[in-house]
């Protein structure tokens, strides 16, 4: 689809929205490709040559609107500038890095400036290349750190100079931070900067999704994610996202959004429509593009089952908004490359702030959240040998085992029955099947959220539990049947759960998790109880 077609396409759908800037550094539309786009499909159909501009009074077709929300993202690349080959590309970072440029700060901007440039025109093949050459060829030198450490070690030991320590120490720290920092501190001077330096992180990540074993690049990442931390501090603005807002803003959302996939604009609508929210944090440099955002549900009580929000075509008008109990936080996502950089903790408190301000009526702020990880534990927990002999300290009661059992002919164990019918498709329309699976999937969803930890450590090992717990949530409900989507059943087998963020018991929960791995309860929850009393009799 051209680029002024989707324009169009924006207005139509956004008619209040803004314009897409033309020199956002996250908002290179590639807007001038309309130029070139006298298509042979468009002549086919016996419309004369388009011309620049000519499309906007073209009339929208639906196979549009389907190309514009499958390929949100047009390419980024620019077609003027020539790409460099990896000498002149070694060359130009070691200009960088070092400062060899004569002219000063100006000339600094204009080779910062070029790399960038360059790094856009690359495919991601090339770019990966480049991002290794920079973890491996500008990274700690270990001549200058192995001669820094000896001079302190001698220093240290020789002289009592404060003065002088201080220095070998500094000239030490100096010396084991990886050259490549100069670089990421060049581009974060540049306009829009640090977004490409967000989006840069998202290729070194995708990346060590397939080479988990590369220290270097890994070590890169880590040195980047702080430099993101430091440079987010004080420069991030909460905004309520509208149906009003930005047609860009409003498209990123369905970028972005990784637990329930946006289908459509009207899906988008609808999310942002009466009895529902969505705020986000904004970086001042990036006004338009949201680093994180969460939406909400209002609701009269709290909500087990996703779709109920998702598919809801009749939510609370702006009066029955004055009336809702609950908040439901039912999605947070952050873009790719701010992964492990904590931004969903403040913007849940913050948002808790606004919507108490707003609507005093609320006195429930819940999340309704996936269990991203409860299938493949589960599936490495049912080992060859558990599938022979059930283990015995997960207590499922005697009547849900041979209920299950029965299901299967010719399964000996409960835990055979349950590899059985979970690896079969289609076994969710059986309505007596999903009546026998409840009570162990349930049962098995609290032990695993209570009582399976990361490691030796006492963080739970599920990510999202972990992270609500760890910002002082109870965990209220264990929800059978949450999310009955596609990736609802392959993630979770359609589990979800609800936190509870009890204000008044936010801080001592905190406290309690980080220092003894204890998580807080709330609610009436009998499989949770169940979890929480086995946990307590294995301590004692």
């Amino acid at each position: 689809m051209s680029a002024t077609r989707r324009l169009k396409l924006l207005t139509a759908l956004c008619p209040h929205s803004q314009r897409i800037p033309k020199h956002s550094a996250t908002s290179q539309t590639s807007l001038p490709h309309s130029a070139q786009l006298q298509t042979s499909a468009h002549m086919h159909k016996g419309l004369p040559p388009v011309r620049d501009g000519d499309e906007l009074s073209q009339p929208l077709q639906p196979a549009d609107v389907r190309a514009f929300w499958d390929n949100p993202q047009p390419s980024k690349r620019p077609s003027a500038a020539e790409p460099m080959d990896i000498s002149e590309l070694h060359a130009l970072l070691t200009t960088i890095i070092h400062k060899k440029a004569r002219k000063g700060a100006v000339a600094m901007e204009q080779y910062t400036q070029r790399f960038c440039e360059t790094y856009e025109l690359l495919e991601s093949t090339d770019r990966a290349k480049l991002l290794q050459m920079l973890a491996y060829k500008f990274c700690t030198p270990k001549g200058a750190a192995l001669e820094a450490a000896s001079k302190y070690i001698k220093g240290a030991t020789e002289s009592s100079d404060a003065a002088q320590s201080a220095y070998l120490a500094r000239t030490l720290r100096d010396s084991l931070t990886p050259q490549y920092t100069e670089l990421f501190d060049q581009i974060n001077r540049l306009p829009g900067g640090f977004a490409f330096l967000v989006h840069m992180r998202a290729d070194i990540l995708e990346f060590i999704r397939s080479n988990r074993d590369d220290t270097a690049m890994r070590a890169m990442s880590d040195v980047l994610m702080k430099k993101l931390e430091t440079w987010i501090i004080g420069t991030l603005d909460l905004k309520r996202i509208t149906w009003n807002s930005p047609a860009y803003t409003i498209e990123k959302l369905g970028q972005y959004e990784s637990v329930h996939a946006v289908k459509s604009w009207l899906d988008v609508k609808r999310r942002l429509g009466s009895g529902r929210r969505c705020f986000g944090f904004f970086h001042r440099s990036v006004p338009m593009e949201p680093l994180v955002f969460v939406w909400v549900a209002l609701t009269d009580s709290i909500t087990g089952n996703v779709q109920s929000i998702l598919r809801d075509r009749e939510p609370k008008t702006l009066r029955e908004e004055a009336h809702a109990k609950c908040a439901i936080f039912y999605s947070i996502n952050s873009q790719p490359g701010l992964a492990g950089v904590d931004l969903g903790n403040f913007l849940i408190k913050r948002v808790v702030g606004v919507l108490r301000a707003d609507l005093p009526n609320i006195s429930t702020f819940c999340t309704l959240s996936p269990l991203p990880r409860f299938r493949a534990w589960l599936d490495h927990w049912l080992t060859p040998k558990a599938l022979e002999d059930p283990p015995n300290d997960i207590n499922i009661p005697v009547y849900a085992l041979e209920q299950l059992v029965s299901r299967v002919p010719g399964a000996s164990t409960w835990t055979a029955a349950l590899k059985h019918i979970i690896d079969s498709h289609g076994w969710t329309s059986s309505q007596d099947t999903l009546d026998a699976m409840e009570p162990v999937i349930r049962t098995l969803g609290a032990h695993y959220l209570m009582n399976v930890k990361r490691g030796n450590s006492r963080c739970a090992y599920d990510p999202v539990a972990n992270f609500h717990l760890r910002n002082g949530a109870c965990l209220h409900r264990v929800n059978w049947r949450g999310n009955t989507s596609y990736n609802g059943l392959r993630q979770s087998l359609e589990l979800m759960c609800n936190y509870n963020y009890v204000l008044d018991r936010i801080e001592d929960n905190n406290e309690r998790y980080v220092r003894d791995g204890a998580i807080a309860v709330s609610g009436d929850d009998p499989y949770i109880a169940q979890a929480q009393a086995s946990s307590i009799s294995a301590k004692l």
